[in-house]
């Protein structure tokens, strides 16, 4: 595994309210250098499509996928008002369907913004060509570490690693970006966090844990994300095979 190269900083939680949807600049960095004019890219998990306009504005071919039925119903009015002519968004479960079933045709790149899970990089795997690229941004391991229990799909980077090179992936880059989010009082973390998520921690005890931390005076929250590059290994399966086809 290449060395990770790490960012962190510390921010007040109005200064990262304002960027907290925004998609990460070291995940944008590495999708920026991968050349994807007239690739085949599939956006995992795509929502109201950000990432993919990004991937069609670099030259790509997208086709997004989502569960969300409103979310994509918004993507295709953006696209239609942006005149987006390259992107097209399907409805699709992710982690359960094989992605053949999105596109009919070889799948170039596969990207995802907070979309992740072993089910994923499987088939990621299984979808792309040879020498294909996966990029994606997830949760790492540390976000929101403060709640004891974290984020259900983060990953560590010996852990995403190890993964990866399971299902014959070359890891080309890791990122780790972390934001220590600091707050003056507890009930600044509400305004920080979505009202769902909030509600799912209440549910789960999380918030409790959170409030706990506060108490003894840990009065932030660590935002932290795992940016990785990798390149689809051809199976030696594939490569015997062309060779006794080749004679």
């Amino acid at each position: 595994m290449p060395d990770v190269v790490r960012l962190s900083r510390t921010l007040e939680w109005r200064q990262a309210a304002a960027e907290i949807d925004a998609l990460r600049p070291m995940f944008l960095d590495q999708l920026r250098r991968e050349d994807l004019r007239g690739q085949l890219v599939l956006d995992l998990g795509t929502g109201e499509g950000r990432l993919a306009f990004e991937a069609a504005r670099l030259g790509a071919r997208v086709v997004g996928v989502d569960l969300d039925r409103n979310r994509l119903a918004h993507a295709r009015a953006y696209a239609g008002i942006r005149d987006v002519r390259r992107a097209e968004f399907v409805w699709g479960d992710v982690e359960k369907t094989p992605y053949d079933e999105f596109t009919r045709d070889p799948i170039d790149v596969v990207v995802s913004n907070l979309c992740m899970s072993a089910e994923i990089v499987s088939h990621a795997s299984r979808a792309l060509r040879p020498g294909g690229a996966f990029i994606f941004c997830c949760h790492h391991g540390d976000h929101w570490r403060e709640t004891r229990r974290g984020s259900r799909w983060a990953f560590f980077e010996d852990a995403m690693a190890n993964l990866l090179e399971e299902h014959r992936f070359a890891v080309e880059f890791t990122g780790v970006d972390t934001t220590i989010v600091t707050f003056e009082e507890f009930r600044e973390v509400a305004l920080l966090l979505r009202s769902a998520t909030v509600r799912k921690w209440v549910e789960d005890g999380r918030w409790d844990e959170l409030d706990t931390a506060f108490a003894r005076g840990d009065k932030h929250l660590t935002l932290s994300y795992l940016i990785v590059k990798a390149r689809r290994i051809a199976s030696p399966y594939t490569t015997e095979r062309k060779t006794q086809t080749d004679f």
